[in-house]
């Protein structure tokens, strides 16, 4: 079978919070938890869809997570996952609570396999937690509770000495924005999102501002609603796929931003939105009338500038008004 061994340990916070010791058990290849544990096991190669890889430290290829990750691998034991678990304890708070931590380990032909993953925990339940050791009735009930709602992080690959710095994160709690970025990947896995929140979210604004330039007047206007919308969206994990479904782009829409895109993989990447890089590639809004009228403002502030009444709305004929005081006035070769 795939998996070949499980362990798990009860991580109480660590960080700003007294160190407590860690237990831990060997999960039997049997039973309901496995099942449910094989399953996510299997499903992982799917279900995580966050590029992520470990940062390097010191200008030197090593990094303080791969390192015990890579050494458990090689020695599937209590004693080797457990150096993980008080990696994982230093990096949660009181705000993440206390939780299971699940390092499921198999081999596929030739490469090695890991799944990290961690289940909340009621805590009401503690009280018959004992303090020396773990047991799987336990376990089972404190499990069972929160079966569905988990963090997790798959490495694979042949090589333990050259190989493991890319993974495949997901994420199935309910998080407060960014949690799951700053506590789980970039502070316990030491790791960054393959693509970075500049990369991904500048990728996604020029993709955008270049479909407004090449669709018909009515795409446009989505897509620009879109963009002005997008302005207030918070520190997520999100796709270029996933903003079109967030938003509800039609399939012309669609079609528009994907013509953009060099490679049709780009736009399942997942990146962290950065709203501040988003707003300064789209800081400008500029509409064209038929009539050689050019109005610009900032785009987050269009609506407000110019107020838009409909006039004839058969022919799309609307009227703009604004006023203010002139601060400048200039001509130009051209527009």
């Amino acid at each position: 079978m795939p998996v070949q061994h499980i362990h798990t340990y009860l991580v109480h916070p660590g960080k700003s919070s007294e160190i407590r010791q860690i237990n831990g058990a060997s999960v039997p290849l049997t039973g309901s938890m496995f099942d449910l544990l094989d399953g996510i096991y299997t499903r992982a190669d799917q279900e995580c869809d966050i590029d992520i890889i470990f940062k390097s430290t010191g200008g030197v290829q090593q990094n303080p997570c791969r390192d015990p990750i890579c050494a458990h691998l090689d020695s599937p034991t209590l004693p080797s996952g457990r150096a993980i678990a008080e990696r994982l304890q230093v990096h949660t708070d009181r705000r993440a609570g206390i939780g299971l931590l699940f390092l499921i380990v198999g081999k596929e032909g030739r490469e090695h396999k890991i799944v990290l993953s961690r289940f909340p925990t009621d805590s009401a339940i503690l009280v018959e937690e004992n303090p020396r050791s773990l047991d799987v009735a336990f376990l089972e009930r404190v499990f069972m509770k929160n079966k569905t709602s988990y963090k997790a992080v798959l490495y694979r690959d042949a090589s333990l000495r050259a190989g493991f710095w890319d993974g495949k994160a997901i994420d199935k709690q309910t998080n407060p924005a960014g949690e799951s970025a700053d506590y789980w990947i970039a502070d316990f896995l030491a790791s960054d999102f393959r693509v970075t929140p500049k990369q991904g979210t500048s990728r996604l604004a020029t993709t955008l501002r270049d479909a407004i330039k090449t669709a018909d007047i009515a795409v446009k206007q989505e897509i620009v609603a879109a963009a002005t919308l997008a302005r207030t969206l918070p520190r997520i994990s999100i796709s270029i796929n996933e903003f079109a479904n967030r938003f509800n782009l039609s399939a012309p829409a669609r079609e528009s931003v994907s013509q953009q895109l060099r490679n049709p993989h780009l736009a399942e990447e997942r990146f962290l939105f950065s709203a501040s890089d988003f707003a300064s590639i789209m800081a400008y809004r500029s509409m064209e009338l038929d009539n050689g009228a050019t109005l610009t403002a900032p785009s987050a502030e269009f609506d407000h500038v110019f107020r838009q009444e409909a006039i004839d709305g058969s022919a799309h004929r609307v009227r703009f008004t604004t006023q203010g005081t002139v601060i400048n006035d200039k001509l130009k070769p051209k527009a």
